[in-house]
């Protein structure tokens, strides 16, 4: 498994990227981290590579972490792409739990350059 989070200083946005089993524990930890990162660099966009990450929980611990993200730290308007390759349907439910608890800035992308552009709006 492999978690990683760090701070992009030319294009000004922070960057993740997750291997292996993708759970609501370590989706909590490495949004944490993400959140913490971006407060320290006054930064509202983020780039999350999942291409390489199986997801390993279920609708109800999906539901549960959109609702707590406020409370690891995710700000309202801070503008999430998200690169995934596999299990797009679940994702959509992470992404509609998202909309739903008024985290509008997330979308899901399968091109990097397609989710890069839209960081840029």
């Amino acid at each position: 498994m492999l978690l990683m989070v760090g701070y992009d200083d030319e294009l000004n946005h922070v960057f993740g990227k997750i291997e292996g089993a993708l759970t609501k524990d370590i989706a909590s930890s490495y949004l944490s981290k993400v959140a913490e990162i971006a407060q320290e660099n006054k930064c509202r966009k983020v780039i999350t590579d999942l291409r390489e990450a199986e997801l390993f929980a279920n609708q109800k611990e999906i539901e549960i972490l959109s609702k707590e993200l406020k409370g690891i730290g995710i700000e309202f308007g801070l503008k999430r792409a998200v690169l995934i390759s596999k299990n797009i349907n679940d994702y959509k439910v992470w992404e509609n739990y998202n909309f739903r608890n008024g985290f509008k800035d997330i979308r899901l992308f399968s091109d990097e350059g397609v989710a890069l552009e839209w960081m840029k709006l």
